[in-house]
């Protein structure tokens, strides 16, 4: 009893704290350490306020609004506009695959080698448990880049063991419900579901905004930027088809001159005759096969109506729609199977462009993922700590890059050669760490 009673005070630490709690930043002791008077804390305390501070009315149970107080309903707009509108599933799409780049994991600092080799262990097992098991870790990936991209804003829940020494699932959260508010000078997560109010857990409550707005914490949704413009394009595609339809096919237009009026016939009688003339001959050609010509009297003439140079109108016209959606996306035309230019350096130019987004949107991947194995290895026996180094797409010229990798190394190490710098700085400078 007595050597159980030591093991159980050795593995919660001074005044019953576990050991992995201070790795989480969970440590209760520093709480009585931290400065309580008012001046200390007026001191730390920023001069600026961030938006929504002391107004009244800021939304539905005093929520923070959306960037421009945007309805929250219109997420579920964006949601309709992906499904439902073909450039827009297309540039989501193309999105989610480009920032699929995938990853690789390092385990740094262990403190042994049995260490490391659990943690391995305990990693390969998170990427397969999580998003309840669908897919794992892709799965949960693919779901989040959706997101981000439909809504500016993924978010995330972990979910430990009742025990809690490991994470059970990491599961996604419908972003169109959450909503935040300042409580005493912080932001508090809420989702608002069935009209209840759910306070998220902060340790455990993953929330990324896409191009946020000063210290609003909603990100933007590219598509913020596309409902007006798809409206003229659908209605444009509806004239259009109209329009096509009429003039992509050639079309009889049949004339017929009554007859003279004869002596002595009353108006009433010669009205019903030109009638029953004009109703034979329309019915005739109602039937008229396509290979059967027309022979009339000369009262009866036969145009052929087209419509010429009608259609390339409306393609222009579209073509200007389709850009505003493109660029409304932050997409570039090639990547929409568009491209303007004639030769391979426009092509190339806009994939370089893209890439570079997809590397800043793929740090805050890097860092949610951090966060989550970090989590799953504090709670492990023995000390490590996991770092994820976001893959990059390959440029179009993958030997142009290669070679340039390697004068970009051959410089570095000419450098440390001749002593301006240090190994570890010339590490630094090619990404490496």
């Amino acid at each position: 009893m007595a050597n159980g009673t030591d093991r159980m005070t050795r593995r919660k630490g001074a005044r019953g704290i576990p050991p992995w709690w201070p790795r989480l930043g969970w440590d209760p002791r520093r709480r009585a350490a931290a400065p309580t008077t008012r001046e200390t804390a007026a001191a730390l305390a920023p001069v600026t306020r961030p938006e929504g501070a002391g107004e009244n009315g800021l939304g539905r149970e005093g929520f923070l609004p959306l960037p421009n107080r945007t309805p929250f309903e219109m997420l579920r707009v964006y949601r309709f506009l992906r499904d439902a509108f073909p450039d827009v599933a297309d540039g989501v799409w193309t999105w989610k695959r480009l920032c699929q780049t995938g990853y690789d994991i390092q385990i740094l600092d262990a403190s042994s080698d049995v260490a490391a080799r659990r943690a391995e262990r305990l990693l390969q097992g998170l990427d397969r448990r999580v998003n309840s098991g669908d897919r794992g870790m892709d799965g949960l990936l693919d779901v989040f880049y959706t997101s981000l991209f439909t809504y500016g804003a993924a978010a995330l829940e972990i979910v430990p063991t009742a025990s809690g020494e490991s994470i059970h699932d990491v599961v996604p959260v419908d972003v169109w419900t959450v909503r935040f508010r300042r409580e005493a000078g912080e932001l508090v997560a809420y989702q608002v579901w069935q009209g209840e109010e759910i306070a998220l857990p902060r340790d455990r409550f993953i929330y990324v905004g896409l191009d946020r707005e000063g210290t609003n914490p909603y990100g933007r949704s590219m598509l913020a930027t596309i409902p007006f413009v798809m409206r003229i394009q659908q209605r444009l595609i509806e004239d259009m088809a109209k329009a096509t339809h009429n003039a992509g096919w050639a079309k009889l237009h049949v004339t017929y001159t009554p007859e003279e009026r004869e002596r002595g016939e009353s108006a009433e009688a010669w009205r019903e005759r030109v009638e029953g003339g004009f109703s034979r001959l329309r019915d005739r050609l109602s039937g008229l096969e396509i290979d059967q010509n027309l022979v009339t009297y000369d009262n009866v003439r036969v145009n052929i109506l087209r419509g010429d140079q009608r259609s390339v109108v409306f393609y222009e016209n579209l073509k200007a729609i389709e850009e505003q959606v493109i660029t409304g996306m932050h997409l570039m035309p090639v990547l929409m199977g568009r491209n303007y230019g004639t030769t391979e350096t426009y092509g190339t130019a806009q994939f370089e462009i893209i890439n570079r987004q997809v590397e800043a949107v793929n740090r805050s991947v890097k860092r949610v993922l951090e966060r989550l194995y970090n989590f799953e290895l504090a709670l492990m026996w023995g000390e490590a700590r996991a770092r994820v180094d976001m893959r990059q797409n390959r440029t179009v010229d993958a030997l142009k890059e290669a070679t340039a990798r390697a004068r970009e190394i051959g410089n570095a190490v000419r450098l440390r050669d001749e002593g301006f710098l240090a190994h570890a700085d010339a590490a630094r400078t090619l990404g490496i760490e």
